[in-house]
């Protein structure tokens, strides 16, 4: 509790007293609330030069905190980081407002609204139903009435999701709150009953509201299943008239033997088909649910299903005169026929399309033959060459459209009872680990909503190079996502007409569900850990498939269906959409999320060593993932840089390798003036990208890479991850950017914007690849390898630490998700936000890396660290001080990772465009490196970087330099001379610690390891002869075994002139002169 020395005037006024009329005047207020205000939210003394702008900027900092959770963390983090008195100072400032007279609703409710409205707690609700959380204006919250839009599916479902987001959301604000008032001396222990409130309240005002929000706000969902009755009755009256065709079909089937024997053997195989082992799609799972409930199912699929299909098969097989053979199976001799000419495809489509079935839905024959071939020929020895013919059968099929089963997934259906999938399905519960944080998710919301406006972009341009309305469907997209419910009608008939199709669509994730939907318990807790990836991706999808469809719709006017999507869906008519506009719009949604496939008829050369690569991914578990744990995004992301730069996609690199061949292809893509058009929307749009990109980065100025960028109060955020897939724009902003600012005797020069070529290749990787080439993942993992094997050091030590450090990688990304603990965790618990230190290095004798320890270190560090003893913290040399992570919390909230304003040094090396790398080169020892990068960061050490080069940057000798790369010339010469300095006194420092261990020290390890393979042969064989001579002997009372001489380096040694030294000094001084004497 504050004490009467730690008050000031204003906190002894009278609750009546304290109103701003008497508060603007108190001298003590003025300075404590604008000396807070400057440390806490970076204000500057123009912002607070009046004693209005002081109490304004007081009452809305607090009032924010009253609401909005990131304030109040962030309001805990600084009271954990600041001094006594400053502590005092806030603690005296949260007294006057928590006692405070209450003010009028009208004057506060400006600050309060922008408050929720910068909560992220405030859009919590559009995934989770909720509505806002309340509380009084007197104690802890202030209602968010209206600020949250329900998506839900009813009352009750939104009073309950509602409930529970405001209340753990009140927990974490309420925790905070009390913390800080704990910390700064306010309260002298944390009041558990005002959490329990804060939680309480929030919850129960949300579920409240969120269920009459529930009631008011589900006008949207209403007409939207109004809107798919409607579809659903008019298809039931088509389907009717279908079925009552086929049944007539199938009785003519008694009067020809050959057809029969068709049908039997289709309607057996049919019948034996098995929903459980044979994934069949969402639409269809619901129609063999509701044929159960009324007794009509023959076998496991709904009667009426059964018998169009099959009386489709017969049309089909009598239309084109075909001949089945007995043991013939349907798959091969369809396909042979087709590529006969005895059938034609639109024949196929026609016959389809008289029975109301479609490709996906007569695809079951193909899965049905296929797993009967699983189940028949798995212990014979037959079914690879089962599977290789029908694998070849499926592909033309597919190519000719009358198959939505790929080869790929047949040959999964047909080896579903095979054992061996264990590797597989531990690697995608692995994959799956990797991107299950809420972070991960956030950061995918905002690059789709990025998408969502490059889309706009796209559509207009496209809309005025083709006369249309500019405007027309450009906000498709957009609508869809506001109004999921109607997006979703899309979606359910897809599920019903197209099963297969639209559950390839919607599975759980791309890079790890079962293509054919039979996975093992193992493999389905991997998908489950993706589950707000899933939901975030299928929300994206939808409403990127009903935009296309309605776009591409009324840009085709349909012969026979018009152009009016709604009227489609309202007849009944969604199955009869050309599957071209069907496939187009799947592209569209799964391009839109990075998730394509890259599937097709005449893909060139780059498609098929894609899918080839991705096929591998999947085949070859903890190989290709080690490194690359997600190719499908980075190929889908290259496809949109490819799309959207301007003039790079009429290169024409896509048709390499097609039948037509590059330049026959690539001519005639230019004759095709719509393909020429679409081309020139998406480089139109990319080139508006690099504009905004550049824009962007001129806004950020000099004092950060092309990767980061500025917060409000100058803190710095890692855009790496957050840019996605329009990275390389940044990048390309960022080149122009520096270009434009060089100067070289008066001329711009593209040579000054970077010290090496080397840095630009690093940048232009990370820009592709994304966050894959993290520290520990992807190609840096491979790159730490080469350096460790191939650099200096004995190499079974190294291949320990590189063995160690692999296996931790792994081990680590099993773990991720208990990073969302550990940053709820150390956001309360300042010790535990400490950056931890993973290379400790070796220490004496003991060069030999226990490997366990390494593994530990490496594989547990997304752990909690919750103390007492806590992890040895990071030091990075270019700061002062130990690593600290910056509220971790709102990594997850908001998706990216926020570090503290650039010092003097850092902000240089940004303008100079300098890397960590270039001013700081790890030692291969890694105990050198630790103890060289702690002195580098000594606070008022000479070795300390920051410090030292803070000196440098301000010289008039500094400043002098004309251009950028005498700048970078001057500053590095300068910074080595600091670091070879810090390395110097850390390995006399690790040398000191070794005195009177009787242990080698690692400084004179690395020495010895040093010397050529051929050099330590050498002097083992003269300290083997000349131990056996009697010429050297030991001098330390130790055994008198010889061993070889890096055994025994560490001894003391008598040569035969008397003199005693230790044996490592002695192989030094033979090394020297070992060929002059």
């Amino acid at each position: 509790m504050l004490d009467d020395t730690q008050k000031r005037s204003y906190n002894y006024y009278e609750e009546d007293d304290k109103v701003k009329e008497n508060i603007i005047q108190n001298r003590d207020f003025i300075n404590d609330a604008r000396s807070f205000l400057q440390k806490r939210e970076d204000y500057g003394d123009e912002d607070l030069n009046d004693k209005e702008k002081v109490y304004n900027a007081y009452m809305e900092h607090f009032r924010y905190q009253s609401v909005n959770e990131v304030t109040a963390i962030r309001d805990l983090e600084y009271a954990q980081n600041a001094s006594q008195e400053d502590k005092e100072q806030f603690a005296r400032l949260i007294d006057l407002f928590e006692t405070q007279k209450n003010e009028g609703i009208l004057d506060a409710a400006g600050d309060y609204v922008q408050g929720i409205a910068t909560a992220p707690s405030t859009y919590a609700g559009i995934l989770t139903g909720g509505f806002g959380k309340m509380a009084s204006l007197t104690g802890i919250n202030v209602a968010k009435l209206g600020m949250k839009k329900i998506l839900g599916e009813g009352i009750k479902k939104s009073a309950i999701r509602a409930g529970l987001t405001e209340a753990g959301i009140g927990a974490v604000q309420g925790t905070a709150q009390e913390m800080t008032k704990e910390e700064t001396g306010y309260t002298d222990e944390i009041d558990y009953g005002n959490i329990a409130l804060t939680t309480g309240i929030s919850g129960l005002t949300g579920g409240v509201i969120g269920g009459t929000a529930g009631a008011l706000q589900t006008r949207q969902a209403f007409k939207a299943a109004e809107k798919l009755d409607v579809a659903t009755n008019a298809q039931k009256v088509i389907a009717k008239d279908a079925n009552l065709k086929a049944k007539a079909t199938l009785k003519k089937v008694a009067n020809n033997k050959e057809l029969k024997r068709t049908y039997n053997y289709i309607n057996d195989n049919l019948k034996a088909l098995d929903p459980d082992k044979v994934s069949l799609g969402t639409g269809l799972m619901r129609d063999i649910a509701d044929a159960k409930e009324l007794g009509t199912l023959t076998g496991k699929l709904p009667t009426e299903l059964v018998e169009n299909i099959n009386a489709a098969a017969l049309d089909v097989f009598k239309s084109g005169k075909i001949i089945r053979k007995k043991g013939q199976r349907i798959t091969s001799v369809l396909q042979r026929a087709i590529s006969d000419g005895d059938i034609t495809t639109p024949q196929i489509t026609d016959i389809f399309k008289e029975y109301n079935i479609t490709a996906d839905q007569f695809s079951l024959i193909y899965k049905a033959e296929l797993s009967e071939a699983g189940r028949t020929l798995g212990a014979s020895g037959n079914l690879k060459q089962a599977i290789s013919e029908l694998s070849g059968s499926l592909k033309k099929l597919e190519d000719s459209g009358v198959s939505t089963l790929t080869a790929r997934e047949g040959k999964e259906i047909a080896e579903a009872s095979k054992n061996g999938t264990f590797w597989k399905d531990l690697d995608r519960v692995r994959l799956g680990a990797m991107t299950s944080q809420p972070a991960t998710t956030m950061r995918n919301n905002i690059n789709a909503g990025l998408r969502v406006v490059v889309d706009m972009g796209v559509r207009a341009t496209e809309n005025i190079l083709n006369l249309r309305n500019p405007l027309d469907g450009v906000t498709d997209v957009a609508r869809y996502l506001f109004n999921p419910a109607e997006a979703n009608i899309a979606r359910q008939l897809l599920e019903k007409n197209m099963p297969d199709t639209a559950r390839k669509l919607f599975r759980d994730a791309a890079d790890l569900a079962s293509t054919t939907g039979a996975e093992s318990t193992l493999a389905s807790f991997g998908t489950k850990l993706n589950y707000l990836n899933t939901l975030s991706d299928n929300f994206f999808k939808q409403a990127m498939l009903t935009a296309s469809l309605r776009r591409r719709i009324k840009d085709a006017n349909l012969k026979g269906l018009g152009n009016d999507f709604d009227e489609i869906i309202a007849t009944g008519k969604f199955n009869q959409i050309p599957d071209d506009i069907i496939n187009k719009s799947l592209k569209d949604s799964l391009e839109f999320v990075y998730q394509s496939s890259f599937e097709g008829a005449d893909k060139g050369w780059i498609a098929k060593k894609t899918r080839g690569f991705l096929k591998a991914h999947r085949d070859m578990p903890f190989v290709i993932s080690s490194f690359m744990p997600f190719p499908r995004f980075i190929a889908n992301q290259m496809k949109f840089l490819y799309d959207h730069a301007p003039l790079l996609g009429y290169l024409g690199l896509e048709n390499f390798g097609t039948k037509a061949g590059y330049k026959k292809a690539t001519l005639a893509g230019f004759q095709n003036s719509q393909l020429v058009k679409e081309k020139a929307a998406k480089q139109i749009a990319g080139a508006g990208m690099f504009l905004t990109a550049l824009m962007w980065r001129e806004k950020q100025g000099d004092g950060v890479s092309w990767s980061e960028f500025k917060d409000d109060k100058g803190d710095i955020i890692d855009g790496k991850a957050l840019y996605g897939p329009f990275a390389p724009f940044m990048l390309a902003a960022d080149i122009y950017y520096r270009w434009s600012k060089s100067n070289v005797g008066g001329e711009t020069d593209i040579g000054e914007i970077a010290p090496t070529k080397e840095n630009y290749i690093r940048e232009t990787l990370q820009a592709l690849t994304g966050s894959q080439f993290r520290t520990g993942y992807g190609f840096y993992a491979l790159d730490n390898m080469m350096d460790a094997v191939f650099g200096e050091g004995d190499l079974g030590v190294k291949g320990e630490k590189v063995i160690g450090e692999f296996v931790g990688n792994v081990v680590n990304t099993f773990t991720i998700p208990l990073s969302t603990f550990k940053d709820l965790y150390s956001q309360f618990d300042k010790d535990s936000r400490f950056v931890p230190e993973t290379k400790l290095g070796e220490r004496g004798e003991s060069t030999v890396v226990n490997i366990l320890d390494i593994i530990a270190k490496r594989g547990f560090r997304a752990l909690p660290d919750v103390g007492p003893e806590y992890d040895i913290p990071m030091t990075d040399p270019t700061k002062t001080g130990k690593i600290i992570a910056l509220n971790p919390i709102e990594k997850q909230m908001f998706g990216f990772t926020r570090r503290p304003k650039k010092n003097t040094l850092q902000s240089e090396m940004a303008k100079l465009n300098l890397q960590y790398y270039n001013i700081y080169r790890r030692d291969s020892s890694d105990l050198i490196d630790l103890y060289t990068r702690n002195n580098l960061s000594l606070e008022g050490e000479p070795t300390n970087l920051n410090e030292r080069m803070k000196i440098v940057i301000e010289s008039d000798q500094y400043k002098k330099r004309p251009t950028q790369q005498e700048k970078r010339d001057y500053l590095l010469s300068k910074a080595k001379e600091v670091t070879d300095l810090a390395k110097k006194v850390a390995r006399e420092e690790i040398e000191a610690e070794s005195k009177g261990t009787g242990k080698l020290s690692v400084v004179k390890q690395q020495i010895w390891d040093r010397f050529s393979e051929s050099n330590k042969k050498t002097l083992d064989t003269i300290y083997t002869r000349m131990m056996r001579k009697g010429e050297l002997t030991f001098a330390d009372g130790g055994s008198d075994e010889i061993k070889d001489i890096r055994s025994n380096l560490n001894r003391d040694i008598e040569t035969d002139t008397g003199k005693i030294m230790p044996l490592y000094e002695w192989a030094l001084g033979v090394n020297s002169r070992r060929l002059l004497d």
